[in-house]
């Protein structure tokens, strides 16, 4: 389905309450549907074009049947002047980028068709000639209805069809006047005739392209709304930063990574109970914003992933991150949030505090529930310390709580 940019809704109802006489549509609508359709318009002609010269030289047997005593001009107008003038146009077609040079190339073609035929016809004498001249209708049939120029060109091409007929019929001398009025009245039905196609085919034309567009609008709008909808499901909607959801989305494979290990670091808001009882929930919600922005700050934007991971608690995974650094980061975390000075009457440091376990994943590791585990046993050593402090859970130590793994002392 087309993609849809620069358009709107509102566009496309002024589009379809338009009535413009050339068929033509408001912009921006009609340049995009001009850059579009042309390309199809021209690769259409260029495979009639072909065709177009067999036909038309077969016509040169009319030549000689009707107008014996003028073939010699026929053969001149077929071979020297229209067809290698058909030819110019089938090369020249997918060079020209100019949409009014291409729409005069198109034009051009009924008209020199129809310029040799009366240029046959005003030169013979032949008592057939009469008949010759009504190959004219033809030309135009073929010029309004196959080729199928733009609007405006094909009223151009019938109306200088029309005055060219009648004044070589006019300046003919063996044209009787009633075979002339004849054969300029049947012109004239067959000029409107074929406009009146051409009006209905790019009317429907136009039709069917506003619809495709309304339907590309549609499924564009739809598209953005599910993509909202997927990125509203992935993000805890109180402090902007991931959720459940989006943090095992967004860690997919990252513990699988044979390159680089990554670190995972619990954080949960001490004594936070209390502090909703003491301040309120909008105060509580308040201070979750807050602490979600120091966690925000202290890790490294579009490498790292934070995350709200229920409640008071908060879980960031750090890429590519040794346990030093990750010490670092977990130190910065519980100084900024410290920093704050959020008071909290209920906290033995009188102010909001939290307490962070840290635990590290092997490269290639494929699975981090079990490392989250052990951040958050190291986070459950750091509230029996005394809260407000980090602890780092290393495989292999020894610890009294949480068998095998071991607490590293306070990083600060």
């Amino acid at each position: 389905m087309t993609e849809v940019t620069g358009i709107t809704a509102q566009d496309i109802a002024e589009a379809k309450a338009a009535r413009r006489w050339d068929l033509t549509f408001p912009e921006p609508i009609e340049r995009r549907f001009a850059a579009e359709m042309d390309l199809r318009r021209g690769q259409a002609i260029r495979r009639v074009l072909p065709r177009t010269l067999v036909i038309y030289n077969a016509f040169l047997l009319g030549d000689h049947l009707l107008t014996p005593d003028a073939v010699w001009l026929s053969w001149i107008v077929h071979v020297a002047l229209v067809t290698p003038w058909i030819i110019v146009a089938i090369v020249l077609m997918p060079k020209i980028r100019s949409r009014p040079c291409r729409d005069l190339l198109v034009a051009s073609l009924p008209l020199s068709i129809i310029a040799g035929i009366l240029a046959v016809y005003s030169v013979s004498r032949s008592p057939l000639a009469a008949h010759y001249q009504y190959f004219v209708v033809i030309a135009l049939l073929y010029g309004n209805a196959v080729l199928r120029p733009r609007l405006t060109l094909t009223l151009a091409i019938s109306a200088v069809t029309v005055a060219a007929h009648a004044l070589a019929l006019a300046t003919h001398p063996g044209m009787e006047p009633v075979v002339a009025l004849s054969a300029v009245s049947c012109l004239v039905v067959a000029a409107y005739v074929s406009l009146s196609t051409n009006a209905a085919m790019e009317r429907d034309l136009r039709r069917l392209y506003l619809m495709s567009l309304s339907e590309s609008l549609v499924a564009s709008d739809l598209g953005r709304t599910a993509a909202d909808l997927h990125r509203m499901s992935l993000v805890d909607p109180l402090t902007g930063l991931a959720n459940r959801r989006g943090i095992d989305v967004r860690s997919a494979g990252l513990a699988a990574s044979p390159d680089a290990g990554c670190a995972v670091l619990m954080i949960d808001v001490d004594r936070f109970k209390p502090f909703n009882d003491r301040y309120g929930h909008p105060a509580g919600d308040r201070c979750l914003v807050a602490v979600a922005g120091a966690i925000r700050e202290s890790v490294r934007g579009g490498l790292d992933i934070a995350g709200r991971y229920g409640g008071e608690e908060f879980l960031v995974l750090l890429h590519a991150a040794g346990l030093e650094e990750a010490l670092r980061t977990a130190e910065r975390i519980r100084s900024t949030v410290e920093s704050l000075a959020i008071p909290h009457e209920a906290s033995e440091a009188g102010r909001v505090t939290v307490s962070v376990g840290l635990a590290m994943a092997e490269p290639g590791a494929g699975d981090l529930c079990p490392t989250v585990g052990e951040a958050d046993a190291a986070l459950y050593e750091a509230k029996q310390a005394g809260r407000n402090r980090v602890r780092a859970w290393i495989p292999g130590a020894v610890s009294r709580r949480r068998p095998p793994g071991g607490i590293v002392p306070d990083a600060a």
